[in-house]
């Protein structure tokens, strides 16, 4: 199985502008689902509105891409799959701020980010990828939408699905750095003691 190419996945999606098209899927399915569920403040069981959305980004998709000659649309395994031009497998998925899923990791899922496995579909060796969506912290609007390849429980790498050609490409940054608070950063006078050096005088007292 070969392991997911930037390059290669860039230039498959830059044809016939497929990127901005299943960009467009995943926002027009976050609207849908939005508006027509407007009146539910919250959801009983928090995987519900990320099914919808999966079901009605896969179907827009299918219509966005329809026309494309070089797409093949494969229904497998309780879940859909867009084969481009013999060379790319993509799934939908929603991801967090680490662009993983937080699904559980079924045996299916494990294998299909270990590029060891050859052909796991028996659609011949494609570069698995996933077409992910990142929420708010709020999770009422998306933040990011693009293209992630994973190695077993590693992101290799990942870029954004723009909505129109020629727009830059942003990479979201896979992992966070902890941030010391402000107080850390500032800089103390000579001589001026700090709260724990004022502490630590009294205790000796």
């Amino acid at each position: 199985m070969p392991t997911p190419n930037q390059e290669t996945v860039k230039q498959v999606l830059a044809i016939g502008d497929r990127a901005a098209l299943i960009r467009g899927a995943v926002e027009d399915s976050w609207s849908k689902v939005s508006t027509e569920f407007a009146d539910l403040a919250w959801w009983r069981r928090k995987t519900t509105r990320a099914a919808l959305v999966w079901e009605y980004a896969v179907q827009a998709a299918i219509e966005a891409l329809a026309g494309d000659p070089g797409v093949r649309v494969v229904r497998h395994h309780d879940t859909v799959s867009f084969v481009i031009d013999e060379t790319v497998l993509i799934r939908f998925k929603k991801a967090n701020i680490e662009l993983k899923s937080s699904n559980y990791p079924t045996f299916l899922a494990q294998l299909f980010h270990d590029h060891e496995v050859p052909d796991l579909f028996g659609l011949g060796e494609l570069q698995r990828v996933e077409a992910a969506y990142v929420l708010n912290r709020f999770q009422t609007g998306i933040v990011w939408v693009g293209m992630v390849a994973r190695d077993k429980r590693q992101v290799s790498w990942n870029f954004e699905l723009v909505p129109a050609s020629g727009a830059e490409i942003i990479e979201l940054p896979t992992r966070t750095e902890p941030v010391a608070p402000a107080a850390d950063a500032v800089i103390q006078p000579r001589g001026t003691a700090t709260s724990d050096d004022e502490k630590s005088g009294k205790e000796g007292e």
